[in-house]
């Protein structure tokens, strides 16, 4: 360890006035262990730990807008038993998506169990009182609410959307005394220890824990504090030779004499321990992570099956129950199978461990779940679309030898979300995530209406008022093709080359031609081998910008915008909205680039700053960005889309450079993708001032509030519960969302991880 400054704090409870002596005597023992409890007497902070960081970029501003997802219409046409089987798998996906504060960062937990405590023990005024006493000024107050808001919203002190971490701009003086003075001080004796040790992870702020990544470079809880990435690639070859996947494990690592253990962590009620070598390490394969969370869960899943509309919803409700119990992955994925053979459900649902796009290896998975009634409307323009949907394969640039055997209807829905646990909303999925699944069997997609219309209006940045104000009118309609496109034909679309277990392939290897040289396929996916163990991180944003890509690209043909209820004119306006909107977001995601270490945290953005570079590359005046002065003469952006360019220019650059990211894929040629998306993807002199202005003129993301559902006094049907556009509803939201038990399990859990996160809770 390097030596850096000697740091001895005194509580920052004990700087003014002494009030509450019992609770700030409490407080500070319980500080002073966390200090001295590692074999040095006191913490020395690395070198790197004081890394300055620009703090107003970790920083939420007061004007954050929050939106709610409006679902009551929606749920009231649903029948007694609808809403009940509705209740329960919202029940489920709540209280599981608990253990995404468990995956984000080591304090996060903790910060929730606080934040709950304190606001469920008083109204949001009292506390407001207090923390007006202790000196928050009537701005801080106001952030403090957007920053709780925020951290509930995105399941941690992490952007969901971003990876970045966020801090309150109130200090830590001005906290604890505040959380000392609350009445959840009075009420639970353990809650200035519990401050005491997520304090530091609330307000620090350096390279290190900046951003979501490898536990030497950033912060993650799917690794603990010792694992490395050497670790990790030894465990995804241990995993792939035992043909086992990672989507609900996480990794954690213990030297002992000497002595490497690696232990694999499945998310399971059942607990278990195997034990193995590998390569001269010990691996321990370890079931019964988060048990107490997914106990309840499983309840819940099981008493929606006992509300379900048919045979199958309840044999799929049973069969997730039975996953999370025995944390085996093949009860997952034959709920997958029942759920893609649920179709045309009137309440629509998934859950699981779903997308890896947090895991800095982009192996694991964090968990989500979500609950939502059937949009009729909206969806008979996606099944118009699915009923399409094999023609319109037939226009992608890679041909029928690169495309699935057989195309697989899936079941395609616009819904209104009742509930959606997990570190953030999308606006259309396409699930499951098993490549075998997908493959062979099928998946379905879903498009996500209250979300796509949960917009807030803001000044947008870098475009005419022209563009503005089309964006503010139209943008929702063409969101609704891009998603629609981007989930089932983008998603959905494209083979892997795969050698089978037998020594045959599911291609035709002497005849198939590699559509960039002409020549044979060389590469193709080992036995045992999926797309995301391949790939690896690279795998979400080429995926995404895959996606992408193919909405681009077949937004631009009239019968397809048609088919949306957009003709003439109007669909021509359409498309133009959508390049301009998606091609401008690219250009916005500088914002989301780790300059200092170069890198890209999120696949979304990084997908789209692609896109963008591969537009600008195709020149003659398509798309420009122009450095200008705003009316302040600040340093400002300009970016125009020449409408008149998007067929003969726009379209056929992402044309060729699709066919390139299929054909990369498709042969398994990790290589080859690399290289082409680190040359898009790679932000120069030029960019990094763009950047600097995208940060410098940023807009503060939404969040949501979401309403719950509660049953009724004779438990015979099912109420919603909403609650205001603000941070003060979403608060409220979470202090009704959550029994005191859920909250003590959920402690529980945090407080056995720390042993696994030492710096993160002070020792060396």
């Amino acid at each position: 360890m390097l030596l850096g400054r000697l740091a001895v704090r005194v509580p920052s409870a004990y700087r003014g006035s002494i009030r509450s002596l019992t609770h700030q005597t409490q407080y500070f023992f319980a500080r002073q262990a966390r200090n001295f409890s590692s074999a040095s007497a006191l913490r020395i902070p690395e070198v790197d730990e004081m890394d300055k960081v620009d703090p107003n970029l970790h920083r939420l501003p007061n004007e954050t807008p929050v939106v709610g997802l409006n679902c009551k219409t929606a749920f009231d046409n649903l029948l007694p038993t609808e809403r009940l089987y509705a209740h329960h798998i919202a029940r489920a996906s709540f209280e599981g998506s608990l253990i995404v504060f468990l995956q984000v960062s080591p304090e996060s937990a903790g910060i929730f169990v606080l934040l709950h405590r304190i606001f469920s023990s008083e109204p949001i005024d009292a506390v407001k009182e207090k923390a007006v006493a202790a000196g928050f000024t009537e701005e801080e107050w106001q952030n403090f609410l957007v920053w709780t808001g925020s951290f509930y919203s995105n399941s941690g002190n992490y952007k969901g959307f971003g990876d970045s971490k966020f801090i309150p701009v109130v200090t830590a003086d001005k906290l604890s005394k505040m959380v000392a003075s609350s009445k959840a001080a009075s009420n639970s004796p353990d809650l200035l220890s519990v401050y005491s040790a997520v304090e530091d992870g609330i307000f620090s702020l350096n390279s290190k824990n900046a951003g979501l990544g490898f536990n030497d470079t950033g912060v993650t809880t799917y690794h603990s504090g010792l694992v490395r990435k050497t670790d990790s690639d030894l465990i995804n070859r241990y995993m792939k030779e035992k043909n086992l996947e990672g989507w609900n494990t996480r990794l954690f690592k213990e030297v002992n004499d000497g002595k490497t253990t690696l232990k694999i962590k499945f998310a399971s009620t059942k607990p278990s321990v195997t034990e193995d070598e590998f390569e001269g390490v010990k691996v321990h394969l370890e079931k019964g992570d988060y048990a107490a969370i997914l106990s309840r869960t499983c309840a819940h899943l099981r008493k929606a099956g006992e509300f379900a509309a048919t045979a199958n919803q309840k044999a799929m409700m049973n069969k997730y129950a039975e996953h999370f119990t025995s944390g085996e992955l093949n009860d997952h994925k034959d709920a997958s199978r029942l759920w893609i053979k649920d179709v045309g459900p009137i309440v629509e649902s998934y859950i699981g461990f779903i997308e890896n796009y947090r895991d800095p290896a982009g192996v694991r998975s964090e968990f989500e779940g979500f609950v939502a009634a059937v949009n009729k409307e909206t969806s008979k323009k996606f099944a118009h679309l699915v009923e399409r949907a094999e023609n319109i394969l037939e226009r992608l640039p890679w041909g029928k030898a690169y495309e699935k055997d057989t195309f697989l209807k899936p079941d395609f829905t616009a819904l209104d979300i009742i509930a959606f646990g997990s570190s953030g909303i999308p606006a259309g999925i396409n699930i499951p995530n098993y490549d075998d699944i997908r493959q062979n069997e099928g998946f379905k997609n879903v498009s996500l209406s209250n979300v796509i219309s949960a917009m807030p209006k803001q000044k947008m940045n870098f475009i005419s008022e022209e563009d503005e104000h089309l964006i503010y009118e139209y943008n929702g309609k063409a969101f609704e093709v891009q998603v629609g496109l981007h989930e089932l034909l983008g998603h959905g679309s494209g083979k892997l080359f795969q050698k089978n277990a037998d020594g045959t392939f599911n291609f035709d290897k002497e005849n198939t031609k590699d559509i960039l040289t002409g020549g044979k396929i060389t590469s193709w996916y080992e036995p045992g081998e999926t797309w995301g163990g391949v790939f690896g991180q690279l795998a979400s944003a080429y995926e995404e910008c895959r996606a992408e890509a193919v909405g681009y690209v077949l937004c631009c043909d009239p019968d397809i915008l048609k088919i949306f209820g957009h003709e003439g004119e109007f669909g021509q306006l359409i498309k133009y909205v959508n390049w301009l909107s998606e091609i401008r977001a690219g250009l916005l995601a500088l914002e989301f680039y780790n300059a200092e270490q170069q890198k890209w945290g999120q696949a979304h953005c990084w997908a789209r700053y692609v896109l963008t570079k591969v537009v600008l590359e195709a020149a003659q005046g398509f798309v420009t960005i122009e450095e200008t002065k705003d009316s302040s003469g600040g340093d400002d952006l300009s970016f125009k889309l020449d409408k008149t360019k998007i067929d003969s220019v726009g379209m056929p650059a992402v044309r060729q450079f699709l066919n390139k990211l299929q054909a990369y894929k498709s042969t398994a040629d990790v290589k080859g993708a690399t290289e082409l998306f680190n040359k898009y993807g790679s932000v120069g002199p030029t960019e990094l001032k763009w950047r600097e202005i995208c940060i410098a003129k940023r807009k503060p993301r939404r969040i949501f509030v979401q309403p719950n559902t509660k049953l009724t006094s004779d438990e015979k049907n099912a109420e919603l519960v909403t609650y205001p556009e603000t941070p003060e509803g979403i608060i409220q939201s979470f202090v009704e969302r959550y029994s005191a038990d859920s909250i003590a399990d959920l402690e529980h859990l945090w407080k056995v991880d720390q042993k696994y996160f030492p710096r993160a809770y002070g020792k060396c």
